[in-house]
C-alpha cells in the first residue's frame, strides 16, 4: 500500500489532495431496526483481525512521516448497510468481504428478533469508517 500511495503522490499536482476512505479496524455492530426502535444483536468479526485495515492506516502514517503527504483532516462516521434479513447480509458479505464472520449465536439472535418484531424490520450492519484527507508535499 505504501508503494501505491507513493505512486499516487507522483501523479498529483503540487499541493494536490488525496482522500482515503477505509473501515476502522474494530468490530462492526449488527442491529435490527423496526418501527423507530433499535435492538442490538451482536457484532461482525473479522477472521483476519482487520489486518488489511490496519495495514492501510499504517501506510498512510508512513507516507505522512516520510513527507510525501501532509495530514489535512480526518473524519470518522458510520456507514449503515441494510438487509432484509441476516441471510441477505451474509450473502452480500460473502461477495465483498471474505474474512467477515457473523457468529452463529448472533445469526440466531437476529432471526429470533426478526420473528418477534415482524415484517417491517430490517438488519443493519454499522461500519465505522474514517475519511482521511492528505495534501501532497513537494
Amino acid at each position: 500500500m505504501v508503494h501505491a500511495l507513493k505512486h499516487v503522490h507522483s501523479m498529483l499536482q503540487p499541493e494536490g489532495q488525496l482522500i482515503n476512505v477505509h473501515d476502522i479496524p474494530v468490530q462492526h455492530a449488527i442491529e435490527v431496526h423496526s418501527a423507530g426502535s433499535v435492538i442490538k444483536a451482536g457484532w461482525l468479526l473479522d477472521s483476519a483481525d482487520f489486518d488489511s485495515e490496519r495495514f492501510a492506516f499504517n501506510a498512510l502514517a508512513q507516507v505522512v512521516s516520510e513527507n510525501y503527504f501532509m495530514l489535512v483532516d480526518e473524519r470518522d462516521f458510520i456507514v449503515n448497510l441494510q438487509a432484509d434479513d441476516i441471510q441477505e447480509l451474509q450473502e452480500w458479505l460473502a461477495g465483498r468481504w471474505e474474512t467477515a464472520v457473523i457468529p452463529e449465536n448472533t445469526v440466531q439472535r437476529v432471526d429470533d428478533i426478526l420473528r418477534q418484531v415482524g415484517q417491517s424490520a430490517h438488519v443493519v450492519l454499522k461500519e465505522p469508517t474514517r475519511m482521511t484527507k492528505l495534501r501532497a508535499m513537494r
